[in-house]
C-alpha cells in the first residue's frame, strides 16, 4: 500500500512539475513574441529619418540641377 501511495505521490509531482515546464516554456515564448514586436517596430523608427534623408537628398539635387540649369 505504501508502494502505492508513493508512486501516485510521484507521479502527481511529476505532473505538476512537467507543467510547470510548460507553462515556463509558454511565458518564454511571449516574451520572445513581445521582443520581437518591439525590435520591428524600433526598425521602422531607426528607418524612418534615413528614409527621410534620402528624400531630402533627392529633392535637393533635382532643384539644384533645375536652378543651376536657369
Amino acid at each position: 500500500m505504501n508502494r502505492e501511495i508513493v508512486s501516485v505521490a510521484l507521479a502527481a509531482l511529476l505532473y505538476a512539475a512537467s507543467r510547470g515546464q510548460i507553462s515556463a516554456l509558454n511565458a518564454v515564448y511571449e516574451i520572445r513574441q513581445t521582443l520581437q514586436q518591439i525590435l520591428a517596430s524600433t526598425e521602422k523608427i531607426d528607418r524612418s529619418p534615413h528614409d527621410q534623408r534620402r528624400a531630402l537628398y533627392d529633392a535637393h539635387k533635382r532643384i539644384s540641377s533645375v536652378t543651376k540649369g536657369v
